[in-house]
Parts: C-alpha cells; structure tokens; sequence
C-alpha cells in the first residue's frame, strides 16, 4: 500500500534515524485515513492492537524533541549530525501534522507514536519501538 503523502515526508525526514533506549529501533511512517477526530491514547491503544490495559501517556512535540535537539558539550560530529536531524524531523512534523502530539504505549517494551492530522485526512505519523528497563 502505497504511503500518503503526508507519511512519504515523514518517512523520508526519518530516514537514518533511530530512538535510541536499549534498542535503537528505526521509525516506520503511517497513514491511517479513516481516523477522525483528535488522536488520543485510548484511540491509539485499539487501532495499534495493543493491550486494553496498556497505559498510555500522551507529551507534547516540544517535550519529545527538545532533548533530543538540544546539542551538549561533549557531542562529537556524529551526534551533533543526529541531533541536526531530529530538528529537521521535528521541523517536517510541524509542517505536516496539525496537532501534533506523542503517545507512548505500554510500560517497559513501548511503543512511541508522533501522530496528528494529515492534510489528507485521517491520521498520519511515525512509530517505533522503546525498550526503558
């Protein structure tokens, strides 16, 4: 199936990136056209086929990117590069998302979605995988 245009920029914005925890998982785009409404975490939870239980914290865009965005003295150029690119992703997000917002599914193995509205319509966005033990 072919990618909405929408999730095709988000794709390609996070090309080469991954969310680095105990696993450094790559983001996967996805466009889910008929969703409607503002994405929530209840939402979330039933269309990714997660747990009923599992919870579910929805954090802003800015709260999300700005650690991952802000340089720190000791970056050498290869994470100065990655945080370069995480600006330019949160950038893209910005530009393509209305609403923006991340939801994290579940506890120690979870499952972060940067979802909002598509100019398309429906919900489009990036997820991947963390593991916080």
């Amino acid at each position: 199936m072919a990618l909405s245009e929408t999730a095709s920029a988000l794709q390609k914005a996070s090309e080469w990136l991954t969310y680095q925890s105990e696993t450094d998982t790559p983001w996967t785009a996805f466009a889910w056209p008929e969703m409607s409404g503002e994405p929530d975490g209840e939402r979330i939870r039933q269309k990714g086929r997660h747990r009923p239980t599992a919870p579910a914290i929805e954090e802003s865009i800015d709260a999300f990117f700005t650690p991952l965005t802000q340089e720190q003295d000791w970056y050498r150029e290869e994470e100065k590069a990655v945080s370069a690119k995480y600006e330019v992703l949160r950038g893209v997000v910005q530009a393509h998302l209305t609403n923006p917002k991340v939801i994290r599914i579940g506890e120690r193995k979870i499952v972060l979605y940067i979802v909002g509205l598509a100019k398309e319509g429906g919900w489009a966005g990036l997820k991947t995988t963390a593991v916080e033990t």
